[in-house]
């Protein structure tokens, strides 16, 4: 069975040893980290992490080892995450990396001239104005779609 969870203390041994997966604790955060982790049959299979800074979260990375069904994994890592952080009580997501999946999943690309950058600490508009493609989602719109 397939299980997307918070990381524990108890999986850092695990993804560090698999180069695989390791940059999931070896990115270093710039705030107070996050990870979510996919979890099959006892074994990591992959997972995301980032930081947050005050309502907002920004991914760093995410890593799904290769395997058939391993899109499907990273869109359910995706929405795992989507779901923990609102419960942490975020507002938006971040993500550095241009992909079709964060447009599937409902991401807006970030324009340079977005009107809420002004309203996040320094590290998040830096991250903005220096990545080629960031890609946001509110997290309450998220879930009031999902609600219709």
């Amino acid at each position: 069975m397939v299980n997307f969870r918070r990381m524990k203390l108890g999986d850092l041994d695990s993804i560090y040893k698999d180069p695989e997966i390791r940059s999931i604790i070896t990115t270093s955060p710039k705030e107070q980290k996050f990870s979510v982790v996919i979890e099959e049959d006892n074994s990591i299979k992959g997972g995301a992490s980032g930081y947050v800074i005050e309502n907002a979260a920004f991914m760093q990375n995410i890593v799904v080892k290769k395997q058939k069904d391993s899109a499907v994994y990273k869109d359910g890592l995706i929405r795992s995450m989507i779901h923990f952080l609102e419960l942490d009580g975020m507002d938006f997501l971040f993500v550095g990396e241009e992909n079709i999946i964060y447009e599937e999943i409902g991401f807006s690309k970030t324009q340079r001239d977005e009107s809420f950058n002004s309203n996040f600490k320094k590290t998040i508009q830096n991250e903005i104005k220096n990545s080629n493609s960031v890609y946001w989602i509110s997290l309450k719109e998220f879930f009031k779609k999902s609600d219709n």
